[in-house]
């Protein structure tokens, strides 16, 4: 899986820490061509951060909504970095 989860906080008070996995990855950068990975980090926007959201919901079995009423529900998006086991 890739380095981080993402914490989906909805208007209704309902909130899901789900991950960002490589299925999740390929989905969001079908959608998103033009943006690299490391650039949509550096540089966050709403509407490719809300996508990420969507697909890391359904992927984990998070009833969702078609992205536009998803995004009609959506509070709040963090990212949440992934603890790195000890070697």
């Amino acid at each position: 899986m890739i380095g981080m989860n993402l914490k989906v906080e909805m208007a209704d008070g309902t909130s899901h820490v789900v991950p960002v996995t490589y299925k999740v990855a390929c989905a969001w950068e079908d959608h998103h061509p033009q943006l690299s990975w490391q650039r949509f980090l550096e540089d966050l926007r709403f509407k490719p951060l809300a996508y990420l959201a969507w697909e890391a919901c359904r992927a984990a079995g998070v009833p969702t909504k078609p992205f536009g009423g998803f995004l009609d529900n959506l509070g709040e998006v963090s990212i949440v970095p992934k603890e790195q086991p000890q070697e």
